[in-house]
């Protein structure tokens, strides 16, 4: 545990707790105390970095591969609030400053409990962390053996609420009256994670919880971005300044990483799920002529299709590569437009796939003719090859 966090923390445990549990409504007032310093501070810093950092994300444990290592973890809460722009910088979301989250001893822990039937007593987590508590650490707010069993226990019963009862924001659990572990960051308590330079997730904070998301496969998460790494602001800055000034405002497609998740789009989830829900087969290959920025892709990888986008503005392929690597997804790319009179590469001469998207593409050709039209569709539909096509055709070019 970081050094001055864990002196503090000794400090309140011996010489304010002994006291203030005696004192009516204390923890009460200083809860509220806390909440409201709290709420300020990070409207401050919300307003200064352009962000909402009290946001609640809803996103999937899948998608948080990574978590911090205790370097990182054990940052003290007041170096947080005061230097949250600045605090990881360099190179703290690359190896070796981070660990996959199925590495972590705390995960394998839980998993060789809860999935292998292990005793607690019987992990090296277990063992570890009780050793450190006898030798004087703090460990979980737990300075002593029985405290430390007492966590154990609670774990226990977490997991069988989450199981039976879904996994709640802490302001749920607190409006429910069943929040009962104690201190006074609770209703603030949420899983917190980062954002690495390339738009990783990465948990930094509630690794318990995290983990008993994983083992028991709940689909959706609460989580707080916490830090954002300063290159990832730098990106995150140039899409917000090129769909203001480009696009008017609104993106062509959904923005999928929960960071970019609120910006508006001019079409919503309703293609996908239309085409999802009309396929003849549930996996396979698939071509997106035109992807723009990978949206398509993107959901279809997420099911299990193996994917291709052919797109052949640069503008677009500069958000498309930078979406693809934040999205962790590996659907292969071609800069070639399907019109092109030229040879593609060897890869794309057959032009084979099971499922062919070509959705709104001819929005570009502003000034075509019905022939012109006819004879792009004819080169089309000779180039590919697809148990199944899905087509859409611009609003305008419907009249003519």
């Amino acid at each position: 545990m970081n050094y001055e966090k864990s002196k503090a923390l000794k400090f309140y445990l011996s010489n304010i707790k002994p006291y203030s549990d005696k004192i009516p409504y204390f923890r009460k007032v200083a809860k509220i105390i806390w909440i409201i310093c709290w709420k300020i501070t990070f409207k401050l810093k919300s307003i200064k970095l352009s962000v909402d950092l009290e946001k609640i994300y809803w996103v999937s444990p899948n998608a948080i591969k990574y978590a911090c290592r205790e370097t990182y973890y054990n940052i003290s809460l007041h170096y947080q609030l005061k230097n949250i722009e600045k605090i990881l910088i360099k190179d703290w979301d690359l190896t070796p400053n981070i660990i996959k989250v199925e590495e972590r001893k705390s995960y394998k822990a839980i998993y060789a409990h809860f999935i292998e039937g292990k005793k607690w007593q019987d992990t090296d987590f277990y063992k570890i962390e009780l050793n450190m508590v006898k030798a004087g650490m703090i460990r979980w707010g737990c300075s002593a053996k029985r405290e430390f069993i007492e966590r154990f226990k609670n774990l226990d019963e977490l997991y069988k609420d989450i199981k039976n009862n879904g996994f709640k924001t802490q302001k749920m659990l607190e409006k429910k009256g069943i929040l009962k572990h104690k201190g006074i960051r609770e209703i603030e308590d949420e899983i917190s994670i980062a954002i690495g330079r390339y738009g990783d997730l990465i948990r930094y904070d509630a690794q318990h919880r995290f983990a008993l998301s994983k083992i028991l496969n709940i689909d959706r998460i609460p989580v707080q971005i916490l830090f954002r790494h300063e290159k990832w602001m730098k990106f995150r800055k140039e899409i917000l300044t090129y769909i203001r000034r480009e696009m008017d405002g609104k993106a062509y497609q959904p923005l999928l990483h929960p960071d970019l998740s609120d910006i508006p789009s001019v079409w919503s989830e309703k293609r996908f799920e239309i085409i999802r829900d009309s396929l003849g087969i549930k996996s396979g290959t698939l071509l997106d002529i035109g992807a723009h920025w990978g949206y398509f892709c993107h959901k279809f990888e997420e099911i299990g299709f193996q994917c291709t986008v052919m797109e052949d503005s640069q503008k677009n392929l500069y958000f498309l590569r930078k979406l693809r690597r934040a999205g962790n997804t590996n659907f292969r790319i071609f800069n070639k437009s399907i019109f092109d009179s030229e040879d593609h590469t060897e890869d794309m001469n057959k032009l084979n796939f099971d499922i062919v998207l070509v959705l709104d593409i001819f929005n570009q050709f502003r000034d075509i003719t019905e022939k012109d039209l006819y004879l792009k569709l004819i080169k089309l539909f000779k180039k590919v090859k697809a148990k199944e096509m899905y087509f859409q055709m611009p609003e305008e070019l419907k009249r003519m």
